[in-house]
């Protein structure tokens, strides 16, 4: 039953990741039809990408993805702030790339002020 949970918690952290950037390029390059196209294809190969695109030096990439990969990731280890024994910046990137790969195959899930 724990495999369940932890895949149902790995989505759930996937689809706040995603959120949280694409309301991010919402605000940095405005709401545009086919946006998370267009930010899931800059970081397909490279999430690093983000950073050209958005013209932030990074700022987007790292609060809006890799911070947020890196929270769920220590709850997931049950780390603390202070604790120096995992690394999890590896961890972090892999996820944020899975992450890129779900809005790939989603991006009308992200793209909804088009609904609006």
């Amino acid at each position: 039953m724990a495999n369940k949970n932890e895949k149902a918690a790995r989505h759930a952290i996937i689809v706040d990741m995603n959120d949280f950037l694409m309301d991010y390029a919402a605000n940095k390059l405005g709401k545009q039809p086919d946006l998370a196209e267009k930010v899931s294809a800059a970081a397909k190969t490279d999430v690093t990408a983000l950073d050209d695109l958005f013209k932030d030096n990074g700022v987007g990439r790292r609060t809006k993805y890799l911070d947020l990969a890196a929270g769920f990731l220590r709850d997931e280890a049950d780390a603390d702030d202070e604790d120096t024994t995992h690394d999890f910046s590896a961890a972090s990137e892999a996820l944020a790339t899975e992450a890129i790969a779900y809005l790939a195959s989603h991006t009308s899930d992200f793209d909804r002020w088009e609904k609006e």
